[in-house]
C-alpha cells in the first residue's frame, strides 16, 4: 500500500469546549444559548465561546457580550474567573487533562491544544480487524458517523434530509467495502478506526459529560478538514477517493500549516484560489518556487497525501500566560510594566510548580514576548534567558532586565 494509505488518523474536537465546562458546572445553562466571555469591564466583556444554540441568532466569538444580547435577549453569559488581575484558564485546563486521560486508553494522543488532540489509530485498527471472527461493518456501528462524498449522484435525492443523507451515505460507502480485498483494504482500515472513534467518543461523555466531533483520515491534514465538516457530536470519515471533489472547492487557506504566510504566498505566486487547483503543476515547478521542502509537501498535500507523524505528547510543550492591553489601558511607565510582569509571574509559578507535582518535569528556559502598541503582530519582541528556579520575583526582575533595551525613555523618566 503506497502514500500512506495503511494509516489511520483521527483529530478529535470537543464542541465549544469552554461552553461545555461551564453548563457542567452550572447544568442549568444546558441546552441554552450560551457563551462564555471574557472581562466585564467593557460592553459585558468579549466573547471566547459560544453555544451551538446561540449560534443560531448569529452570535459569534470576539462580539461583546453586550452586543450579543441585542442578538439573542434570552442569551446566558458565563464569565471566565480572574485571577492576578487576569483570565484564569485552570477549569478548562483541568477538564481538557480528564479528556485526555480517556482518549489515550484508545491510542497514541498528540495534544494539539486545549481542546483538540490527533490520535494514530493504526496499531489500534489493525488488532481490531485480527480480533474481529466477521469483516462485515454495519451501519448501526456507526451511529454518528458522515462519510464525505457520499452518497454519489445525490441529485436524485435532492429532498432528504441530514440524517437520511448520511445514513444513505455511509450505507453505500459500506457496501462498496465488500469488494474490498480484506485486510489489506485502506478503506477498511478507515470504517474501523471509524467504529474505534465512536467507542472513544462515547467513553469520553460517559467520564466527563463531554461532547466531541472527530474527523477520521489517513493524515493529520485530512482528518483536521474531515473533523470540521459534521458538527457538533458527529464525526466524519474522509476516503482518498473523495478528496479530489473537496479540494475542488476549498480555499488554500482552510487547509492546516496554509492558513497564514505561506497560503498566502502560494494564492499570489501561482494565481489560484483553491487546493485541487495545485494538481496542475509540476513537482518541479512548486520545488523551484518554494524551496525543496515546500514544494515535494505541496505536490503531495493537494492530492491529499501528507506524512507527518502523531507524535505521543499529552502534555502542553510550554506553559504560558499573557494579557492584552489595548487601546487607553495601554502600559505606559516603567512601574505598571512591573506591576503586570509580577501578576504574570504569580499564575506562571502556580501553574509550574503544579506542572512539576503532577508530571514530575522541570521548565528550563523563560521566554518573554511584548507587543509594542501600533504593531499588528503578535509579538513585536521576544527573548529568553534561562529559569533558573519557580520564583515570582525573581522571574519579574529577570523578564523586566530582558525587555529593558525596548525603552526608549531616559533612565531618569517614569515613562
Amino acid at each position: 500500500m503506497d502514500f500512506g494509505k495503511e494509516r489511520v488518523v483521527a483529530l478529535v474536537d470537543m464542541d465549544c469546549f469552554y461552553v461545555q465546562v461551564e453548563q457542567r458546572i452550572n447544568p442549568e445553562l444546558k441546552n441554552k444559548p450560551c457563551v462564555v466571555a471574557q472581562y466585564k469591564t467593557w460592553k459585558g466583556g468579549g466573547i471566547i465561546a459560544v453555544s451551538y444554540e446561540a449560534r443560531a441568532y448569529g452570535v459569534t466569538r470576539n462580539m461583546w457580550a453586550d452586543d450579543a444580547k441585542k442578538l439573542c435577549p434570552d442569551l446566558q453569559v458565563a464569565r471566565v474567573r480572574e485571577s492576578h488581575g487576569k483570565a484564569d484558564l485552570t477549569h478548562y485546563r483541568e477538564a481538557s487533562v480528564e479528556v485526555i486521560e480517556v482518549m489515550s486508553r484508545f491510542a497514541v494522543i498528540e495534544r494539539a491544544s486545549i481542546d483538540e488532540a490527533y490520535m494514530d489509530l493504526t496499531a489500534s485498527v489493525q488488532q481490531r480487524i485480527k480480533d474481529m471472527t466477521a469483516l462485515e461493518i454495519k451501519p448501526h456501528h456507526l451511529k454518528s458517523t458522515y462519510v464525505q462524498g457520499f452518497p454519489q449522484n445525490q441529485e436524485t435525492h435532492a429532498a432528504l434530509d441530514k440524517d437520511e443523507e448520511r445514513a444513505r451515505g455511509l450505507k453505500q460507502w459500506l457496501d462498496s467495502l465488500l469488494s474490498c480485498p480484506q485486510a489489506n483494504c485502506a478503506e477498511l482500515n478507515l470504517a474501523v478506526g471509524a467504529i474505534l472513534v465512536e467507542e472513544m467518543r462515547s467513553a469520553v461523555e460517559e467520564h466527563t459529560g463531554f461532547r466531541c466531533s472527530a474527523g477520521i483520515s489517513h493524515n493529520k491534514v485530512l482528518a483536521k478538514l474531515a473533523c470540521g465538516l459534521n458538527k457538533p457530536n458527529r464525526q466524519t470519515v474522509l476516503p482518498l477517493g473523495s478528496v479530489p471533489q473537496l479540494f475542488s472547492s476549498l480555499p488554500i487557506g482552510k487547509i492546516r500549516n496554509l492558513g497564514g504566510k505561506l497560503g498566502t504566498s502560494i494564492t499570489e505566486t501561482l494565481g489560484v484560489e483553491n487546493m485541487g487547483e495545485l494538481t496542475q503543476f509540476t513537482k518541479v515547478q512548486l520545488e523551484q518556487l518554494f524551496g525543496e521542502k515546500t514544494g515535494p509537501w505541496l505536490y503531495d498535500l493537494c492530492r491529499g497525501i501528507e506524512f507527518e507523524p502523531v507524535k505521543p505528547r499529552q502534555l502542553p510543550k510550554s506553559i504560558g500566560c499573557s494579557k492584552n492591553f489595548a487601546g487607553k489601558t495601554c502600559l505606559a511607565t516603567k512601574e505598571q510594566v512591573q506591576h503586570w510582569l509580577h501578576q504574570l509571574a504569580l499564575e506562571l509559578e502556580e501553574r509550574l510548580n503544579k506542572d512539576r507535582e503532577m508530571n514530575g518535569r522541570v521548565a528550563k528556559q523563560l521566554t518573554v514576548g511584548v507587543r509594542i502598541a501600533g504593531d499588528k503582530r503578535a509579538n513585536s519582541f521576544s527573548r529568553c534567558c534561562a529559569l533558573a528556579r519557580y520564583d515570582a520575583a525573581k522571574i519579574t526582575v529577570d523578564s523586566l532586565a530582558i525587555i529593558k533595551s525596548l525603552n526608549t525613555a531616559g533612565n531618569h523618566q517614569e515613562a
